[in-house]
């Protein structure tokens, strides 16, 4: 969620929500005695946006309760937020494959430097509709991270490691940003039976996420089950789409890539 256009979606506003956005205009040159009949004529597209709901329901028993060591039933307390939080994430990364992949290095090949570089310079010099200062995210797989920090040390024990970006990715492994991306690593990026999984960089704006429904609590007793049992509930509603331009895509690139875990 901290890489998108977070937007709440108001109460009494219907199931769907809507953005609309208008295409660019363009100014003329004229002169103290022109009469301009250059009409601008004011289009865009609507952007349409259901919310999902989404749910988690665990019901333990007194009796198991009453069996279970306090240190195991500490243990399972962040079980159901963090199943809640994976799906979230989960459905964020969907929308990768979707993206244009005119930076992808493609299936079977590392992803570097360049490929980071020019989704980058896609997103703020797009011929259609440049990004204007928004932040800009790389999110990738460790295993494609891992293909950038090698590239960093590729002349490691061949020429003198001077302090700076090489020395320091030597010691703490690549982090940071590259190219004016901000990265993450998301180890939920699923890797295909080929070993390439789709990462993205993508600007803040480029993804909007609707929320309609915060994650919200509830619990209940069952009595009649089992001698007694505790029921709890989490459940929100979200959904995420990606903006574009008069449907072009400009601000969000797929980074498929090689994926292979690494062993050296």
């Amino acid at each position: 969620m901290r890489t998108t256009d977070r937007i709440p979606q108001k109460k009494g506003t219907g199931l769907e929500w809507q953005e609309y956005s208008f295409n660019k205009l363009t100014g003329s040159d004229i002169t103290e005695t022109t009469q301009n009949e250059n009409h601008q004529q004011v289009s865009g597209q609507l952007l349409t946006l259901e919310p999902d709901l989404g749910q988690i329901v665990v019901k333990m028993t007194d009796r198991t309760k009453r069996r279970m060591a306090t240190v195991a039933l500490a243990q399972m307390g962040g079980l159901a937020g963090n199943a809640m939080a994976r799906r979230q994430d989960e459905d964020y990364l969907a929308t990768f494959s979707g993206f244009a992949t005119t930076s992808s290095p493609g299936a079977g090949n590392p992803v570097s430097f360049g490929h980071i570089s020019a989704a980058v310079k896609n997103c703020t010099s797009n011929t259609t509709e440049p990004s204007a200062g928004d932040e800009i995210f790389g999110i990738l797989h460790g295993f494609q991270i891992k293909d950038i920090q090698d590239e960093v040390l590729a002349g490691v024990g061949t020429y003198t490691i001077p302090e700076g970006m090489t020395a320091e990715t030597f010691r703490k492994g690549f982090q940071g940003s590259v190219a004016g991306a901000n990265i993450f690593e998301d180890g939920l990026i699923s890797i295909d039976s080929s070993d390439d999984a789709n990462g993205a960089v993508h600007t803040r704006k480029a993804i909007v996420s609707v929320t309609a429904l915060e994650l919200k609590s509830a619990s209940f007793r069952d009595e009649l089950f089992g001698g007694g049992a505790t029921v709890d509930v989490l459940t929100n509603e979200y959904g995420f789409k990606e903006r574009t331009s008069a449907s072009t895509q400009v601000w969000a690139y797929r980074i498929q890539s090689d994926a292979t875990a690494p062993t050296s």
